[in-house]
């Protein structure tokens, strides 16, 4: 056996390596589950609001342009490498190169496991200006001190939910979204 490197953590499942990523370790149930107990702006929002509530935003923000299976999947996925390396506010996030190295090797991890394309060019922009439609539109509603920056950058109207949710029922609910989207594109 290789030996790996770094340590491996413990999750919901099983185990994984976030310092050498494998796909085979990838399991959903880790991300939905990990990901519904994950509170977005470090939690310095007005109530508990989970990165999958993110995700499911992002997800039928993508549906609702119109974006197949491919592109939704993703959306739904943009922050699964959260749960195996957390998140850094923005501010910090631009000036850790390494942190960004390592999310992009575990994300690269997260699409092979599910069959996808890595988020690169055309897609990637689709993704990001979808999550940060969210991100604007999640401000409003959940911050206090957003000074209008959030009203100022946002570019669309958008329907989201923010509201204050079991986290049980997120996690169930980006698990059905998830293994749904896999369904259909298994078809394909």
């Amino acid at each position: 056996m290789t030996r790996r490197k770094g340590t491996w953590q413990e999750t919901y499942t099983g185990k994984f390596w976030a310092i050498d990523p494998r796909s085979q370790e990838v399991h959903l149930e880790d991300i939905a589950h990990g990901l519904s107990l994950i509170c977005r702006y470090a939690g310095q929002c007005k109530h508990f609001y989970s990165v999958a509530q993110h995700c499911l935003n992002v997800y039928k923000d993508l549906k609702d342009l119109g974006y197949d299976e491919t592109i939704q999947l993703i959306g739904l996925l943009h922050d699964a490498s959260e749960i195996y390396i957390s998140d850094l506010p923005k501010p910090f996030k631009i000036d850790i190169p390494e942190y960004k190295e390592a999310e992009i090797k575990i994300e690269k991890a997260i699409y092979e496991h599910f069959n996808l394309p890595f988020p690169k060019g055309k897609i990637h922009k689709i993704i990001k200006d979808s999550d940060n439609e969210v991100l604007y539109a999640e401000a409003q509603q959940l911050m206090n001190n957003v000074d209008n920056w959030a009203g100022k950058m946002q570019t669309r109207e958008i329907k989201i939910d923010t509201s204050f949710r079991n986290m049980q029922e997120v996690e169930k609910e980006y698990l059905t979204t998830a293994k749904n989207l896999l369904a259909i594109l298994d078809k394909h």
